[in-house]
């Protein structure tokens, strides 16, 4: 009896290893004879960045002879045309894959700049990850400008943490349009409300100075006026220093010449 079990079995396996290879010689026979009758492209992000549309996808690849209706499901790599798409500015990563009826289903997701530099002789973003980021003639992202003189190595290394920190500040985000940078790396912010000039410093220490610029600005200047100080600087260690401008100095900016007032600033007790 158990011998008749055995070959029981062996001939079961022989017939599903058969029956296996038959359906993968088919299944590879069909799709070699198979073409692509279309393609779909989802941007999963749109609603947040349009650097990319699904327009500019199906344009590469058929730019660089990678995909086109009519070519056969086993003459295209998707890795090429993942790589490919790659190359299109503001696009981070994609999925490819396709179906047995010779659908290509492309996923696609963006960059997200956090800041934009706009210097003499170049301009760029500078994105979530850190890394430099290539304009698009189709779009523009709504992001802190940085000017002035600034180089690659400072702005990534310097800056972007203090700006994906002030993006992570709902308060500040709303507040700081741009920071300027001077040829010493001292640092200029640019509100988008009041006329204030604030001067920052140096980068190094911007979560205290941060916290100091929002605690005067939800608690001094709603008390006193948007508009009653000229200057804001919060270079001091527990002070902001605000200085006031007449009407008259506020015609002749560059040459501020007003009363200076010291606010006081206690930093944050530790947790313990």
């Amino acid at each position: 009896m158990s011998m008749w079990r055995k070959v029981l079995n062996i001939t079961s396996w022989v017939l599903l290893a058969s029956y296996l290879g038959v359906s993968l010689w088919y299944t590879n026979e069909r799709m070699s004879r198979l073409t692509f009758d279309g393609v779909i492209v989802n941007i999963a992000d749109s609603l947040k960045s349009q650097f990319v549309t699904p327009s500019d996808i199906t344009a590469i690849l058929a730019k660089q002879g990678i995909w086109s209706v009519g070519k056969k499901l086993d003459e295209v790599n998707r890795d090429d045309v993942k790589n490919t798409i790659k190359t299109l500015t503001g696009v981070k990563d994609a999925l490819v894959y396709s179906t047995p009826e010779g659908t290509l289903y492309i996923q696609v997701w963006q960059r997200t700049p956090v800041m934009r530099y706009i210097g003499q002789f170049t301009s760029f973003y500078i994105d979530s990850d850190g890394q430099e980021m290539a304009l698009s003639q189709k779009y523009s992202a709504r992001v802190l400008v940085i000017t002035g003189s600034g180089d690659k190595i400072y702005l990534k290394d310097s800056l972007f943490p203090m700006v994906r920190s002030i993006r992570e500040e709902a308060f500040l985000d709303e507040l700081i349009e741009e920071i300027a940078i001077n040829e010493d790396h001292t640092l200029e912010i640019i509100p988008r409300i009041g006329d204030q000039r604030i001067f920052f410093g140096e980068a190094g220490g911007y979560e205290w100075k941060l916290s100091k610029l929002k605690v005067f600005y939800e608690k001094g200047l709603p008390n006193v006026g948007w508009n009653r100080y000229s200057q804001i600087d919060l270079r001091y260690s527990n002070q902001v220093v605000a200085r006031k401008w007449s009407e008259k100095e506020r015609q002749i900016r560059d040459s501020v010449r007003g009363i200076s007032d010291t606010v006081k600033i206690e930093k944050p007790k530790k947790k313990v």
